[in-house]
């Protein structure tokens, strides 16, 4: 569905923030986790997952805070959120839960 995949979109940039705020985190740590916490429902592939951190990184939200080298010769990035990402991060999670709220009203439904 189109306007599940759109919507959901919106969703993981502050989930991102969020799992970043916790602790740094590489690539395929935070897609591993995000699925996880979230059922399978934000399930990133690497050309979505890249692309999104990239632009985090640019627009100051979160930063590289080391790299660790793999016996294989790999490297690992770690991420970790900026303090403009916790405004962010926190600016996102107060629209989330109007939003919510606004919702279970109109919808007649509570979840929570």
């Amino acid at each position: 569905m189109k306007s599940k995949s759109q919507f959901l979109k919106g969703c993981i940039r502050t989930s991102v923030l969020q799992l970043l705020s916790e602790k740094p985190m590489y690539g395929y740590q935070i897609a591993t986790e995000l699925a996880k916490r979230s059922e399978d429902i934000f399930s990133l592939g690497q050309g979505t997952l890249y692309p999104m951190l990239y632009s985090l990184e640019k627009k100051n939200l979160i930063k590289t805070s080391h790299t660790e080298f793999l016996d294989n010769g790999r490297k690992r990035l770690y991420y970790t959120i900026t303090e403009s990402g916790f405004e962010m991060l926190e600016e996102n999670k107060l629209t989330w839960f109007e939003v919510v709220r606004a919702m279970q009203l109109v919808l007649g439904t509570n979840y929570g």
